[in-house]
């Protein structure tokens, strides 16, 4: 039994369709995979932005307990040095409060650096947190238009592979096997249309001979396993 060229193009452009259809079906989960990913992504930058602020905040307070304590030490160091008893101990108290009001001051200059970086911080973690809100209601968008095509798409594959199981027909019962192998490992690319004389999957050039044999209906596999035919334009 020979083969149709007609019938192995329409064959062919069926797969192609078919393969578009389910090309457009496992695009839509990986679009919604790879945008979770980045949502997750932007999760972990958000805990990690939170726990480097709330390090900056603890921080801060603790040099601020320290500035209390300093102060503290300070006002009861001038109340010592109101009743010293006497020029010696005078001295070394007034040279302690002024070693601890430099401290002071260092302290007080390192708090409000720290205060700066507290509110930098915070500016970034809002930022990750509006990148994330806005990831995330792309997201819900996607998932709506990709439920919003499911169905239409699926009735068209559904129909589709019903045309190609009727179009398949044509092929030899000999070679089905062989056919569908074929299918499993490269879909629509199982079959070859002869392009100048040549395998359009690999280009291998066909002897005049083969060429004809194929023209005339012939099943030929190709040495890259396709099964080839000649298109009517060709």
């Amino acid at each position: 039994m020979g083969l149709s060229c007609a019938g192995m193009k329409q064959l062919y452009d069926l797969r192609l369709k078919l393969r578009e259809i389910s090309d457009q079906l496992e695009r839509g989960p990986r679009q919604i995979a790879a945008r979770k990913q980045i949502i997750n992504k932007k999760k972990e930058e958000l805990e990690s932005q939170r726990a480097r602020l709330k390090q900056m905040k603890v921080a801060a307070d603790q040099k601020n307990l320290q500035l209390k304590s300093s102060e503290a030490r300070i006002y009861d160091l001038n109340g010592k040095l109101n009743i010293a008893a006497n020029n010696r101990e005078y001295e070394a108290l007034g040279s302690q409060i002024a070693a601890d009001t430099m401290a002071k001051s260092v302290l007080e200059d390192e708090i409000l650096e720290a205060l700066e970086l507290v509110d930098v911080a915070q500016i970034d973690v809002r930022k990750v947190e509006l990148e994330t809100v806005a990831v995330e209601a792309e997201l819900q968008k996607l998932v709506a238009e990709v439920q919003a095509k499911e169905a239409g798409l699926k009735e068209q594959a559904a129909a589709l592979e019903q045309q190609v199981a009727a179009a398949e027909t044509i092929l030899p019962a000999e070679i089905v096997p062989q056919y569908r192998r074929l299918v499993q490992a490269y879909g629509a690319s199982a079959l070859a249309p002869v392009s100048n004389k040549s395998c359009s999957e690999c280009y291998v050039s066909l002897t005049t001979q083969l060429y004809l044999e194929l023209k005339a209906g012939g099943v030929k596999f190709c040495t890259c396993g396709r099964l080839m035919f000649v298109g009517d334009d060709e």
